[in-house]
């Protein structure tokens, strides 16, 4: 009997010891905190970030960096990714270096021929999902030599997809990303009304299609506040600051330096699919084969009160601002009143045909724009050649430039031009006067004849081209 009871007792403390064992892992694995709002799991170590790519059950959980991580610090432990993320992670202005991870073929579904969704969070997806105040160093995230999927899409050193979720006030300092499509330096794709705000990358991104230094798709979502300042690179849809932007999607306050090397390449955005871009500006440097822009190399929306300075060297459809304005574009694009309005261009264009200051080849609407950049035609050919489709303002109107291009100008003597496919040409004296604009209807401060929304501004310093009003100059170096 006495047998008996010992084995009863001892079973029965097995069991108690089980379920109590059961609900340590999380707090034995973390440094501290239940997962809640109000008691975030506590992470201290690359140890212990790694282990939250191990526990799926923590997907909607609540995490907060309590300290500066080095992912060298896992030696050969291999890194895990946080495979969906639905819950709340706080970097509390702290800092993971040396993300370094190489995309495998285990990193595909079972039997399938691509691998989608790479990044520290493989996908962030939920409405109330949260990613905010983290920086990541020197992250290094590309596929493996010895990786066979074809498709490797969906990449970021920080997020892979974000479907619905926020990434907030975070960045990339340095280091490389690399992937097929829907590639970025901070987030890969961004669907589904997600959001990036206040967040910032200056890694080399490279790739075929759909490339950003920021993001690389966008499509259904909003992103304000950001800037990006690496090398990017790819094929086509190339973009510093987002790759390509689909209908219902909105980019504002952003800005962009670096350089920027494909075809359907812009400073900010590489392809502009019916979303909107405003208050933004570019100083990146552009190269590539055709629709190239300074601020958007095909639009296909709306653009208003932004600016771009970049160098621009290309073959053909090349501009100061867009590369190729277009209304629509059959079946994916149907009809769409595009706009480019109270924006400009400063940069150098150069390419060999359908070149323009401010627009390549325009379809679209043209309202109080101007440009200042010198044409030129590859080779030293100048734009002025008879043979040359090209322009201080535009290269190329396929409508009828007096009803699609209003209250335009282009400096004659700064671009080497005096033609255009539509505007109209002044002196440097005469564009920094401030009555052709005036007479134009362009809405300035301090004046209401022409609006309320005083959009414009001239220096008060002495002779100069007008300014957005919003505008300051952008530190180069902020954030970097």
């Amino acid at each position: 009997m006495k047998g008996q009871m010992k084995a009863i007792q001892r079973g029965l403390f097995t069991a108690v010891l089980v379920l109590v064992t059961a609900g340590l892992p999380a707090r034995g694995q973390y440094a501290g905190g239940s997962g809640t709002a109000a008691d975030p799991y506590l992470i201290a170590t690359a140890a212990q970030l790694n282990a939250i790519g191990l526990h799926p059950e923590h997907s909607a959980k609540h995490f907060r960096l309590t300290a500066d991580i080095d992912m060298k610090d896992l030696g050969a432990t291999p890194v895990n990714l946080i495979s969906t993320f639905q819950g709340v992670f706080d970097g509390n202005d702290h800092t993971i270096a040396n993300l370094i991870y190489r995309v495998k073929d285990e990193d595909s579904p079972p039997a399938s021929s691509y691998v989608v969704d790479i990044g520290l969070f493989r996908l962030v997806t939920g409405v109330d999902a949260l990613v905010q105040n983290l920086g990541l160093i020197e992250p290094d995230v590309q596929p493996d030599p010895t990786c066979t999927k074809w498709m490797i899409d969906s990449v970021g050193a920080l997020v892979g997809g974000l479907g619905q979720g926020w990434v907030r006030n975070c960045y990339v300092k340095g280091g490389h990303v690399h992937g097929r499509n829907e590639v970025g330096g901070l987030v890969g794709s961004c669907g589904s009304y997600a959001a990036v705000s206040e967040s910032w990358s200056s890694a080399e991104v490279s790739g075929n299609g759909f490339v950003g230094g920021l993001i690389g798709f966008v499509g259904w979502a909003s992103i304000w506040s950001c800037h990006a300042g690496g090398c990017v690179s790819g094929v086509v849809d190339v973009g510093g600051l987002v790759g390509f932007l689909y209908p219902d999607s909105t980019i504002e306050d952003c800005f962009t330096t670096g350089t920027v090397s494909g075809s359907q390449a812009g400073g900010l955005v590489g392809d502009l699919e019916q979303g909107s871009v405003s208050r933004c500006s570019s100083t990146a440097s552009l190269s590539g084969s055709f629709s190239l822009g300074g601020l958007v190399g095909v639009n296909h929306g709306l653009i208003s009160t932004s600016w771009a300075g970049g160098e621009i060297a290309g073959g053909t459809t090349v501009g100061g601002l867009v590369g190729s304005n277009i209304v629509g574009d059959g079946i994916m694009v149907p009809y769409f009143d595009t706009q480019v309005t109270d924006s400009y261009a400063t940069g150098a264009v150069r390419g060999d045909r359908v070149v323009g200051g401010l627009i390549g080849s325009n379809e679209g609407m043209l309202l109080r724009c101007y440009s200042t950049g010198a044409v030129t035609k590859s080779g030293g050919v100048p734009a002025s050649d008879p043979k040359s489709s090209a322009g201080g303002l535009v290269g190329n109107d396929k409508s009828v430039s007096k009803w699609d291009i209003l209250g335009c100008f282009w400096d004659t003597t700064t671009s080497g031009l005096n033609k255009s496919a539509g505007g109209t040409g002044k002196t440097t004296a005469e564009m920094q006067d401030v009555a052709i604009y005036l007479a134009a209807g362009w809405d300035f401060v301090g004046e209401t004849a022409n609006g309320a929304e005083d959009l414009w501004r001239m220096s008060d310093e002495g002779p100069s081209y007008p300014k957005l009003a919003w505008e300051h100059a952008p530190d180069p170096n902020a954030g970097h």
